[in-house]
C-alpha cells in the first residue's frame, strides 16, 4: 500500500516512451526474416510479458542497454507447433499474439492473471472462430487451434482498437485478401493509426476503405533494420494536467521530447484543464480524444465539487477493469456522488471532498486509476491510501521515481 500526501507538482520531465507503440514494433520485429533493433523501449511489466511471448514464438531476444532490444525472428517455414503463452495482465499482448499465432497455425495454450482472466475474448475470438480457428473457451485459460483463414471480419468500433490491431497485423500473412468492416466508428482511432504506421515501417500495405480496411494477402514483413518507439502523448498529458493544478504560473510541469506529428491524440487536454483549474459548477466533457485522462478529469472535478458528465469513452468498460465504474467507487469513498454511464461517468455537484484522513482506495489493478489518484494530490485536502504501490509498473515502471522528482510526496506502508 502507498500513502499519497497533498502536494504541488512542478519541474521538467522527458516524455515517457509509448508502451502501445513498442509492443507493436516488437511483434512486427518477430515477423521478417532478419533481425530488427527496437530503441527507446519503455520498462514495464506489459513489455516484459510481450518479450516472453516472443520467446514462446521461438524468437531470440537480445537486450542492448536499458532501452534497446534486438529481436531475431522465428522461423516462418517451421514455426513451433505449440506455444504456451502466459499473458499475465497484458491485454494488448494477448490481442496481438493470438491472431498472429493462428496465422501460422500454431496451437496456443493461453493463460492470464488478474483482471485479464475476467475479460472475454469474444470480440476477437468470435470472428476468428468462423475463419478456421477453434477455442476451448472465450476466457482464459483456454486453448486455440487451427489455421486462420482470409475473408471478411466485422468489428464494432467501440469493442476496442486492440482487437482490430491484432487482425491488421495477422491478416496480411494469409494466402488471400481479407477485409475488415466496421459496424460502428472506431472510438480509439489513434491506436489503429499507430498499428498501420508500424506496418508501413515493415513494408505491409493496408488499404483504408469507406467502412473499414482491405488487407492484401501474401505480404512479407521486411525489417527496416532499426526502429524507434515514439513518446507517449497520453502519459505526457497526464503529467501536464498535474502541473495545471499548481498554485502559480511559475509552478508548472513541462514535458519535453514529444513529436507533434505523432498520430496519438491527447492534444485537446489543455481546454479541459483550463476549466478544471477554476471553480466551475458543471462541466460536460467529450473525452473521446483523451480517453486515458477521463479518470483524472473525473477525480479533479469531483474534488472541487463540480458537477460533471464525461462521455465518449465506452471502451473504458473493457480495460483492466470497468474503469469508469471503478473510478466512481473511488469518488464515492472520498465523499462525493458519482455513477458510471454507458460511455463515461456522471458526477453530482456537491461540496468539495469530505473524507477521513487515510481513506483507502481500491485501484482494481488499473494503472491509469492509480496514477490519476496519485496525481490528484494537487487538489486533495487530506492524504489517501492506495491499495497497491506497484500498480503503475504494469505500463510505467518509473512512475513513482518521476512522481517524486516533480514534487510528489508518498509513503510506502
Amino acid at each position: 500500500m502507498i500513502k499519497i500526501y497533498p502536494t504541488t507538482f512542478k519541474g521538467t520531465l522527458e516524455a515517457p516512451a509509448s508502451k502501445a507503440h513498442a509492443q507493436r514494433l516488437l511483434f512486427a520485429s518477430a515477423l521478417p526474416n532478419t533481425a530488427t533493433l527496437v530503441t527507446n523501449v519503455p520498462e514495464c511489466e506489459d513489455i516484459n510479458t510481450t518479450l516472453q511471448c516472443l520467446l514462446d514464438f521461438g524468437c531470440t531476444i537480445e537486450k542492448h542497454g536499458e532501452t534497446e532490444i534486438k529481436v531475431l525472428p522465428f522461423a516462418k517455414t517451421n514455426p513451433v507447433p505449440t506455444a504456451d503463452f502466459n499473458f499475465r495482465e497484458s491485454g494488448t499482448t494477448a490481442h496481438l499474439a493470438i491472431p498472429l499465432a493462428a496465422a501460422f497455425g500454431i496451437t496456443a495454450n493461453c493463460k492470464a492473471a488478474g483482471n485479464l482472466i475476467k475479460r472475454p475474448l469474444i470480440p476477437l475470438s468470435s470472428r476468428m472462430a468462423i475463419r478456421g480457428v477453434t477455442f476451448t473457451g472465450f476466457n482464459m485459460p483456454m486453448t486455440m487451434k487451427g489455421m486462420l483463414q482470409p475473408g471478411e471480419y466485422v468489428f464494432a468500433g467501440d469493442e476496442g482498437s486492440q482487437y482490430i490491431s491484432g487482425a491488421l497485423m495477422a491478416l496480411p500473412l494469409l494466402r488471400d485478401d481479407s477485409v475488415i468492416k466496421l459496424s460502428s466508428p472506431i472510438v480509439d482511432p489513434a491506436f489503429i493509426e499507430i498499428t498501420i504506421d508500424t506496418l508501413k515501417q515493415f513494408g505491409i500495405t493496408i488499404e483504408e476503405t469507406e467502412d473499414g480496411f482491405k488487407i492484401p494477402g501474401k505480404q512479407i514483413y521486411q525489417t527496416p533494420g532499426k526502429v524507434e518507439t515514439i513518446t507517449d502523448w497520453g502519459l505526457a498529458a497526464m503529467w501536464a494536467c498535474a502541473g495545471c493544478l499548481s498554485r502559480s504560473d511559475s509552478d508548472l510541469v513541462e514535458v519535453t521530447g514529444l513529436d507533434s506529428s505523432s498520430p496519438q491524440l491527447y492534444r485537446d487536454f489543455k481546454s479541459v484543464m483550463s476549466l478544471l483549474c477554476h471553480d466551475v459548477k458543471y462541466l460536460n466533457i467529450d473525452a473521446s480524444k483523451s480517453p486515458n485522462l477521463a479518470c483524472l478529469y473525473a477525480i479533479l472535478a469531483a474534488s472541487k465539487g463540480s458537477g460533471l458528465d464525461i462521455k465518449g469513452v465506452p471502451q473504458l468498460r473493457y480495460k483492466e477493469t470497468n474503469r469508469m465504474k471503478a473510478v466512481a467507487e473511488c469518488i464515492k469513498a472520498l465523499g462525493a456522488s458519482a455513477n458510471a454511464t454507458e460511455d463515461g461517468i456522471h458526477i453530482e455537484e456537491q461540496k468539495a471532498f469530505d473524507y477521513a484522513e487515510g481513506t483507502k482506495l481500491n485501484c482494481m489493478g488499473d494503472p491509469w486509476i492509480f496514477m490519476s489518484l496519485a496525481l490528484s494530490a494537487g487538489c486533495l485536502p487530506k492524504p489517501v491510501i492506495l491499495d497497491d504501490e506497484h500498480c503503475a509498473d504494469k505500463i510505467y515502471k518509473g512512475f513513482l521515481k518521476d512522481y517524486e522528482a516533480l514534487g510528489g510526496k508518498y509513503e510506502i506502508l
